[in-house]
């Protein structure tokens, strides 16, 4: 089951260079999903401490359209190109994963054995470090707690001064615990639960152990809270309708637990229950897309159950205990998801976020393992000469991957923020009067 790190973004079907007249855009906006600031990342990118990364990419591919439109090539624009890392990345730490849940979008990856050099691992993030990296997700591809080293390069990557979040199936609460005393404020964990019961959440998750259950893995959440308070521990909660499939496989529908799960977050103390749609994965790319896997008017019921049942789990929140709807969710209930589909031909994030993988590096979470969405090897940051050359294919890579036809399917978390870099790099004059926002001292993106 896809647990990523962000939601979509509101939008409209009218920006720049979009269909849509004003009767399109009057709907769209009475529909709009007010965003939320920790989904505003062009706000984010404007940051004082990172506008000048934004500044230095914008300019260099507004001279490098203007060089190509006089028959300049691209290698010779590489020269003068900025030399940043990504401002955020998702890590997946490992490809091995103790679950075998039969509906899993990472299915293809799992217990590969293939691996990091682990001192290389290190010296990659702090390379990255050294060239402008922030922010950092342990997430994905695997379960990163089953990883050996997973506690030093933790404490490695805030020995850097970065932001950490982490993303568990919530089996190596001990593994968390280790590492509490390292997480401020900033830092957060997040665990992928998507259940109320322990029958569901063993069938849905299929713990290879016995003794993995809901209330096993609740029990993990006080003593870390006890030990350190300061940062937010999440309970997420993808929920799967009646009929949804991945890998030919019917998945455990878990609507009917929306409000036992709220009720069992609050208890256990976690900080928050997040709510998102279940997303399946593209036949033509292996994309990660919302699947309908009905028609979309017999969708109507469906979401209806579900606003009524999160109307009821809301009724939980206080005494610092949120209840939180994704964007995603919002925008599937409400009709508007296809608007975040019509994409900018560059994807510009691609530049500032990247996911890093021991099967290598890849340009978005939505393109994990995919073949042409690959930057470099798994270690392609562990040096300076290697790092200068995977800045260079980054910017080849946002010139070769259109993502007017390979996002075409995506309800992009980053639409908002690639038309806002779009319309900078075609009007670069507007890059003057951009002044810096709020510092938010939110680096993940």
């Amino acid at each position: 089951m896809s647990e990523r790190t962000a939601t979509p973004l509101p939008t409209t079907t009218t920006q720049a260079g979009a269909p849509g007249g004003e009767a399109a855009e009057r709907e769209a906006r009475a529909k709009q999903v007010e965003l939320s600031p920790i989904h505003d990342f062009a706000a984010k990118l404007r940051q004082p401490s990172v506008i000048g990364h934004l500044r230095d990419y914008v300019r260099w591919s507004a001279a490098w359209r203007k060089a190509r439109a006089e028959g300049e090539t691209l290698d010779a624009a590489l020269a003068r190109a900025p030399g940043h890392a990504p401002l955020s990345i998702n890590l997946d730490v490992t490809t091995a994963c103790n679950y075998r849940c039969d509906h899993c979008v990472d299915m293809d990856i799992l217990n590969t054995g293939i691996r990091y050099d682990h001192d290389r691992l290190k010296d990659s993030l702090s390379e990255m470090a050294a060239r402008g990296l922030k922010s950092v997700i342990v997430i994905g591809g695997g379960e990163p707690t089953v990883y050996p080293g997973f506690e030093d390069v933790m404490r490695h990557m805030k020995g850097l001064g970065l932001q950490l979040g982490v993303v568990t199936n919530g089996s190596g609460m001990d593994k968390i615990l280790a590492v509490a005393d390292a997480l401020g404020p900033q830092d957060w964990v997040r665990l992928s639960l998507d259940s109320g019961t322990n029958e569901t959440f063993v069938a849905m998750h299929k713990p290879r152990k016995k003794h993995i259950t809901l209330d096993w893995i609740c029990e993990g959440i006080g003593p870390v809270k006890d030990k350190n308070p300061a940062f937010p521990i999440g309970f997420s909660y993808i929920i799967v309708w009646k009929d949804c499939e991945a890998n030919d496989a019917k998945i455990v529908d878990n609507v009917h637990e929306i409000v036992l799960a709220a009720e069992r977050a609050k208890k256990a103390r976690f900080d928050y229950i997040s709510f998102k749609p279940f997303l399946t994965r593209a036949e033509r790319n292996n994309a990660e897309i919302v699947g309908l896997t009905q028609e979309e008017q017999r969708l109507d019921p469906v979401m209806a159950e579900i606003r009524g049942r999160i109307e009821e789990a809301k009724k939980l929140a206080g005494d610092g205990f949120r209840v939180i709807e994704s964007t995603n969710l919002k925008v599937l209930e409400n009709g508007t998801y296809r608007n975040y589909t019509d994409q900018p031909r560059h994807c510009h994030m691609q530049y500032f976020r990247q996911v890093l993988s021991p099967l290598g590096l890849y340009n978005c979470p939505v393109y994990r393992h995919v073949p042409q969405a690959l930057i470099g090897e798994k270690h392609t940051y562990a040096t300076a000469e290697a790092t200068a050359e995977t800045q260079r294919s980054t910017l080849r890579l946002i010139e070769r991957f259109d993502a007017r036809d390979e996002c075409k399917e995506v309800t992009c978390l980053y639409n908002h923020v690639n038309w806002f870099v779009e319309d900078l790099i075609e009007h670069p004059e507007k890059l003057d009067a951009l002044a810096p926002g709020e510092e938010r001292h939110d680096y993940f993106l």
